[in-house]
């Protein structure tokens, strides 16, 4: 399969600047999955992208709109942003929700073969795509994956607190005669 080039943001800098602070939109392009998701559509649908970046279809799809839509509703709280900054723990949690999510799927293929035009030789393929796109976001977020997106983050992303105002001032409810005092 063809695979599209993304473009890289320009990078601009100041001179007095971090170099750190030049990198700060490459957290969101490189934690963000939606392109996997794209990815895993094209498959569903059996369709690659052309060097233009225009999907076209090699093969008949293995869903139907409605089927394609049910599985990427199944998938997508697991592939997500968050699920890759996240701490899962590889003993617990990460297998009982890939026991989840397959438990799930599997009903739902089965159940709905019909409905999404599934054929019985399309139902591993599409159950083995959605488990393992899920598998390797979640083991993104291991906590002790030496992958784990957090422990490469952690020497790359500099912290900026900047504090503003009179260190001494109240709340609001103080100034109001309502503090700890009255």
């Amino acid at each position: 399969m063809e695979t599209q080039q993304q473009e890289q943001p320009q990078i601009r800098s100041s001179p007095y600047q971090s170099p750190m602070n030049n990198y700060g939109s490459a957290i969101l392009f490189m934690t963000n999955p939606e392109q996997e998701l794209y990815k895993l559509e094209l498959s569903l649908r059996s369709q690659i992208l052309d060097k233009d970046g225009n999907p076209h279809k090699i093969g008949e799809p293995l869903l139907n709109d409605r089927g394609i839509s049910a599985v990427l509703g199944q998938i997508q709280p697991i592939v997500n942003r968050v699920t890759i900054m996240s701490s899962l723990d590889t003993k617990r949690e990460i297998p009982n929700l890939m026991d989840f999510l397959g438990d799930t799927l599997a009903k739902d293929l089965m159940l709905n073969a019909p409905n999404y035009e599934l054929k019985p030789n399309d139902r591993d393929k599409v159950y083995f795509m959605v488990l393992a796109s899920s598998f390797i976001c979640m083991k993104r977020a291991a906590t002790d994956s030496s992958l784990s997106d957090k422990k490469f983050w952690r020497g790359s992303v500099q912290e900026i607190n900047t504090t503003v105002g009179n260190q001494q001032s109240k709340g609001i409810l103080s100034r109001m005669g309502w503090g700890k005092n009255h």
